[in-house]
């Protein structure tokens, strides 16, 4: 549809100008014609068309976002390239190692927690609830048997039996006389168990001495004699043992006149021995004698 100056369309049959219709008023106002302006030159040389170019503006845009989407190639590629000098820097680290290996953490080893054991001098003493004063408790009572209290020991020893000496032999001339001390070697602890009245056992001129007879196992023995030199003992005891080592007293005397001396001993024993405490005289004990029957 052409235009003339008037403004108004002309009707392309006929010739003739006629007012504009309700569809050309909207189709002039929803399409506006937008004119084109190139952009200035940046030298200043003209204009866009007189250098024979032209531009719009979906052009002018294009090159930002060609930037912008080359943006994350560009950071992507920096980033690799970081990362590979990175990866053989460690690999040169772990000494050749597997990377899997190295990478791993290493295996904790689970620790042994000891529990420790308070010192029961050092604990604090605790105090009874609602502080109530504590009452000591009663001692366990000990196990009975038919009400009656039981003793926990073992069954009591039996005592030793000692052999019968029904002829009354002198057992002492069998036996192993010992002394604490003697004069010298004519008048050894032997010469008074051997039943010879010429020699005789003479001790260490100090108080006390002893001479003993082990007579090798328990005997029944019933009487003890002494037989005394002029050396004799005005203090003594005569004792039995089953053991030697626990003595019982079977004679004691401090008024001691020497002589023979019977002492009437009934009891079982293996050990008998004199113990004297002190001498009549200067001397030593003297014994010619010791009988064990």
């Amino acid at each position: 549809m052409e235009r003339r100056d008037g403004g108004l369309p002309v009707d392309p049959v006929s010739g003739e100008q006629r007012r504009p219709s309700r569809a050309d008023s909207l189709r002039l106002t929803r399409m506006p014609q937008i004119p084109r302006t190139p952009p200035p030159s940046p030298s200043g040389s003209g204009s866009a068309e007189a250098q024979g170019l032209s531009f719009s503006a979906p052009d002018a845009v294009r090159p930002e976002r060609s930037r912008r989407r080359r943006w994350p190639w560009v950071a992507a590629g920096a980033t690799l390239a970081l990362a590979v000098p990175l990866s053989l820097l460690a690999a040169q680290r772990t000494g050749g190692r597997n990377p899997a290996e190295a990478a791993a953490p290493a295996p904790t080893v689970p620790t042994e927690q000891v529990a420790s054991t308070p010192d029961p001098a050092s604990a604090a003493p605790t105090k009874p609830p609602n502080g109530s004063a504590a009452r000591p408790s009663a001692p366990a009572p000990s196990p009975s048997v038919s009400g009656r209290s039981s003793s926990v020991s073992g069954p009591p020893k039996p005592a030793a039996t000692g052999r019968a000496n029904p002829s009354g032999v002198n057992l002492a001339l069998q036996g192993t006389a010992t002394a604490s001390a003697s004069e010298g070697d004519p008048w050894r602890p032997a010469n008074a168990c051997d039943g010879d009245a010429s020699t005789r056992w003479s001790s260490g001129f100090s108080d006390p001495q002893w001479i003993r007879v082990d007579l090798g196992r328990a005997w029944q023995i019933s009487e003890v004699v002494l037989v005394w030199e002029h050396a004799y003992g005005a203090a003594y005891r005569v004792e039995t043992s089953l053991d030697g080592k626990t003595w019982k007293r079977a004679y004691s005397t401090t008024t001691g006149a020497g002589g023979t001396v019977r002492i009437a001993a009934k009891t079982n024993a293996r050990h008998v021995r004199m113990y004297g405490t002190k001498r009549s005289g200067i001397y030593g004990y003297s014994l010619i004698e010791f009988e064990i029957r």
